[in-house]
């Protein structure tokens, strides 16, 4: 009807625009939002019209509110129409294809390839209704296709009441009608120029809803007798016979999915009489009629079953669930409705609640399994008689578990093992407490709880019978790997792991692989992970466990980010499509602190805090109990590459009496030392410290915050001067110098190990192995794209470079602490940029001075200057300013009858030493221009070198006496000069401008007065 359009033009030209856009390849999503009878139905009616004249294919979808409809729901009726039958048949419980993973995800991601293929170059807008009343599955897959197909001609309109459903959606929200809009609306029906009143009126008992205006005009109603639509509804109903009234409650009852034969079967009555009856209603404008059966509104559906009193309404349901075949989630709906009624009903609708479940996970519906079984499991809470009660909780908590929800599973496999314990069934309470252990390794932080859980699985494994294979070595895996965490050797886990591969069930295999990989996060075994990551992944979708094979994944991702491989960033890209299509929401938390990980590493510490603390409330949401432990972690991470970790003290030492903090955790154990040194609490640091000591840190177990324990102390060791603390660190990290600090499950970075070798050099009172350590520490953290840690390395090299006081080494120090102060400047790091510009002008170059003694005469000196021959040459020249003094004199004739080096040992060290730094320079390095720029400079040195060197290494020397003189004074003198000039570079140009060398020497003074120092 051309007038429920009025004032809907706009929003009509930002679907018209949005299928420009998806001509070019490019998916458009879209959401029409709306309030209840706003006109959103009908407006995507009129967009699919306008589409089709657009050469656009259209289909349309729609949700159901009441119950019973099929798993991924209406997916499985659009799919179809997208890319023929076998693709809804990917999505088909038992669909029999073998070329496809039998997991979620893949098929999803096989769906995905299957529709991208089949509309690839035909436009197509895909229409989904009343998405308000999706479940959550078929919100995932919506999700995942959305995101999957965004190469392609599509335009998705989602229509729904309620905020978008995703994210980057394009938003049409519509309005109610005003005054013109309904007398408009009223000409389009054939009421030419309507008066004020009946508009004023429709408007007002409508609330301004063109479907409730339309539909009450449909209903012969124009401004008087009943005040509202439900009344025109009613009033309609009541002109159709008693007969058709009930048979249109039946079918209501049974939803727009009831057929023609179904009904008659509910009402009892004739196929033919009822098909009058749906006639009747259609005439009524009640209902329009559809090839396979009827459509109608909420409001009509809901007088309609106003034709049933209570007990009417609960016996059609019972007569629904008996007579209905096919379709296990309708049965099951309608047998939940009518399980009121007696204690019979409940065990029927337990049962059919146990088979649609079973049909929905087969069909990937996971989360509407589970809150079906939840549904039956609350039915048979106070029925401690009911039949397969216990296995009922088992498979409830099983399918909670498969959702990702830990905390819900948690408490749902404690009331199951409570139950099959009573049972005295072992392999069903074997099933029960493996899941009481969860997804992870020691989830259970009370000591209590945790002793209880324990000693519940050793009993279920000492009484299943050995030929419960799969079930014994999943036990036998949880408990070894549970035992790693108290100490126990890694070995006997791999050995379970070992017998659980020979037992040949890929799901048994995964999990135990799931948590060996638990029990080995220590750096020592970081080659081993990988392999394992992958074979779990391998073993999970042979199993068709997506949940274990989103683990894996987990696992590998978190194993790359451990390794500091740069394929880390695609394997967390995948992680999270498959944890948004699977909807898990503690693997989701992970990929969130992984990303609070990467913005600290980018050194974006602005959005990093909000988004930790995020992660914070969704850890504590999903039940993760690492969730404290993480956050103070990333906190901490941000504080302490910032110069901030001093006010975290309370912080730390809270968390260290956190009952959520494993018993073995050292980490947060030597943060505590660090912070609390860095607040200046150096009596408590040593305290804090002394526990460790006492355990001996060689002796400290390796677990997944061991180096970053490590690389704490190694700081902690600098702040308390102890060189010996320091130096027992560097022995330990240096096994594993070529891997960052990355804690856990790559939920922080503290950048390289090399870094904190570096750092541990420094204190221990060897500065050339800490320049070694900390210039690999800065190509390691560029390559880690570690900015913050890039910056700190940078600094603290500078640092080691003054200590080791080489030639040239101050120079680099100052640009190095120039770079890492502008680094810090454009990272929100003021506390470093206070730090290191502090120190940066500590090796400022300050004057150097002309000094006069009795005993020396003139000389020149300045702090940080050199012992070179060369200024006792310029002493003597100063000494006689204006005279010529031959080079001969100068060096003295004694000397030069002796062989004379070309260069003295000094500066043939430093030569050598420069030229390895270019060979390490040009070998780290990936740009070309600036590799070419390192080997001309290095040919140059080397070349220098070899003119100096003589056969065997030996130095050269001078051929004659004047000759050789000449040579040695002007070398001399001209790295005296550099040495000036580095250290001041005023002095050291006027001192050039005025010495002349060659085999006479002059020293010609310039008229500037030079500052003098006179010492008796």
């Amino acid at each position: 009807m051309p007038g429920v359009f009025v004032g809907r033009s706009h929003e009509l030209e930002v679907l018209a625009a949005a299928r420009t856009r998806a001509r070019r390849g490019r998916l458009q999503l879209v959401v029409v939002t709306g309030e209840a009878g706003v006109g959103k139905t009908w407006f995507c009616e009129q967009a699919s019209a306008a589409a089709q004249h657009d050469g656009f294919e259209v289909t349309w979808g729609r949700c159901w509110p009441h119950g019973g409809a099929p798993a991924l729901w209406p997916w499985t009726v659009v799919l179809p129409a997208l890319a023929g039958p076998a693709c809804s048949n990917l999505l088909a419980a038992d669909s029999g294809s073998d070329a496809v993973d039998p997991e979620r995800f893949a098929r999803f991601a096989a769906v995905a390839d299957v529709v991208a293929e089949a509309r690839a170059h035909q436009p197509t807008m895909v229409v989904i209704d009343d998405v308000h009343y999706a479940d959550e599955s078929a919100l995932l897959l919506t999700r995942f296709l959305a995101g999957a197909l965004d190469r392609l001609p599509l335009v998705l309109v989602l229509v729904t009441r309620e905020n978008s459903p995703v994210s980057g959606a394009t938003t049409i929200a519509l309005r109610s009608f005003d005054i013109n809009d309904v007398t408009a609306l009223l000409d389009a029906h054939g009421q030419p120029s309507p008066d004020r009143t009946t508009a004023t009126t429709l408007l007002r008992v409508t609330g301004g809803s063109p479907l409730h205006l339309a539909r009450a005009v449909d209903l012969g109603w124009t401004g008087s007798g009943p005040a509202t639509l439900e009344h025109a509804i009613t009033e309609a109903l009541t002109r159709l016979t008693p007969p058709h009234r009930r048979i249109l409650a039946f079918a209501a009852l049974l939803g727009v999915d009831g057929s023609v034969g179904e009904i008659a079967s509910l009402a009892d009555r004739s196929p033919t009489e009822v098909l009058q009856a749906l006639i009747a209603a259609a005439d009524s404008g009640l209902v329009d009629l559809t090839p396979n059966g009827y459509a109608c509104h909420d409001l009509v559906r809901d007088a309609a079953l106003k034709q049933f009193d209570t007990v009417e309404r609960l016996d059609a349901h019972a007569r629904a669930a008996a007579v209905l075949t096919g379709n296990p989630e309708r049965i099951a709906h309608h047998a939940l409705a009518a399980a009121i009624r007696s204690d019979a009903d409940v065990e029927i609708a337990v049962t059919a609640c146990r088979a649609a479940a079973e049909s929905l996970r087969r069909g990937y519906a996971y989360e509407r399994a589970a809150d079906l079984l939840g549904r039956a499991a609350a039915l048979a809470r106070h029925r401690l008689d009911l039949p397969d009660r216990a296995e009922l909780l088992v498979e409830h908590a099983d399918a909670v578990l498969a959702c990702g929800r830990l905390s819900q599973a948690r408490e749902r496999f404690d009331e199951a093992t409570d139950a099959a314990e009573r049972t005295g069934d072992p392999v069903l309470t074997a099933r029960a407490v493996l899941g009481l252990g969860g997804v992870w390794v020691h989830e259970y932080r009370n000591a209590a709880v945790r002793a209880r859980v324990l000693a519940r699985q050793r009993a279920a494994l000492a009484a299943l019978p050995e030929h419960e294979r799969s079930l014994r070595c999943r036990l036998a895996v949880r408990l070894a790997a549970e035992a790693v965490y108290e100490g126990a050797p890694v070995p006997e886990v791999l050995d379970a792991l070992d017998r659980t591969r020979t037992t040949g069930d890929p799901h048994a295999v995964a999990d135990a692989l799931s948590l060996t990989h638990h029990a080995l996060l220590s750096p020592e075994h970081a080659a081993m992970r990988l392999s394992l990551a992958e074979e779990q992944i391998t073993a999970a979708s042979a199993a068709g466990d997506g949940i274990l094979a989103l683990f894996g994944l987990l696992w590998r991702t978190a194993d790359l980010y451990l390794l500091g491989d740069p394929a880390a960033g695609r394997s967390l890209t995948e992680l999270r499509q498959r944890s948004a299509a699977l909807g898990v929401t503690s693997t989701a938390y992970i990929v969130a602190c992984m990303d609070v990980m990467r913005l600290i590493r980018a050194g974006r510490f602005a959005e990093a805090e909000p988004a930790a603390e995020h992660c914070l409330q969704l850890g504590l949401e999903v039940g993760d109990s690492d969730a404290v432990g993480y956050y103070a972690a990333q906190l901490l991470n941000i504080r302490w590459l910032q110069g901030r970790d001093a006010e975290l003290a309370d912080l730390v030492t809270n968390t260290l009496a956190s009952a959520t903090l494993a018993v073995g955790e050292y980490g947060f154990r030597a943060s505590a030392v660090m912070v609390l040194a860095r607040n200046g609490r150096m009596l408590e640091a040593r305290a804090a410290l002394t526990p460790l000591l006492d355990i001996g840190l060689a002796a400290l177990p390796k677990s997944s915050t061991w180096l970053a324990a490590m690389a704490v102390l190694v700081e902690a060791a600098a702040l308390l001067n102890d060189p010996a603390l320091a130096a027992e660190i560097a022995r330990l990290l240096g096994p594993f110098a070529d891997l960052p600090v990355t804690v856990s499950l790559a939920v922080c970075c503290l950048g390289s190990v090399s870094g904190a070798l570096g750092l541990a050099a420094l204190v221990a009172g060897d500065p050339a192995a800490a320049v070694e350590h900390l210039d690999q520490a800065v190509v390691a953290n560029l390559r880690l794209d570690h900015r913050p840690a890039t910056a700190l390395s940078r600094a603290r090299l500078a640092e080691a470079l003054v200590a080791r006081a080489r030639p040239g080494d101050l120079a680099r120090a100052r640009a190095l602490l120039a770079q890492a102060v502008n680094d810090a400047s454009a990272l929100d790091m003021p506390e470093r940029v206070r730090e290191w510009t502090a120190k940066a002008n500590a090796l400022a170059p300050t004057p150097a001075v002309l000094r006069w003694s009795r005993d020396a005469g003139w000389t020149v000196r300045g702090a940080g200057l050199p012992d070179l021959i060369g200024f006792d040459y310029l002493a003597r020249l100063l000494q006689q300013p204006g005279r010529e003094v031959t080079a001969v004199d100068l060096v003295g004739a004694a000397v030069l009858d002796s062989r004379h080096d070309l260069l003295d040992d000094a500066a043939i060290d430093a030569y050598r030493h420069r030229v390895r730094d270019l060979d390490e320079a040009i070998a780290d390095t990936s740009d070309p221009l600036k590799a070419q720029r390192l080997q001309s400079e290095r040919d140059a040195v080397a070349a220098e070198l070899a003119r100096a060197m003589g056969l065997g290494g030996r130095v050269r020397g001078f051929a004659s006496t004047p000759e050789r003189a000449r040579t040695a004074v002007r070398k001399a003198i001209k790295r005296a000069l550099d040495a000036i000039t580095e250290h001041d570079p005023v002095l050291g140009g006027e001192l050039r401008a005025a010495i002349t060398t060659g085999a006479v020497c002059r020293y010609t003074p310039s008229s500037r007065e030079w500052q003098v120092e006179r010492t008796s």
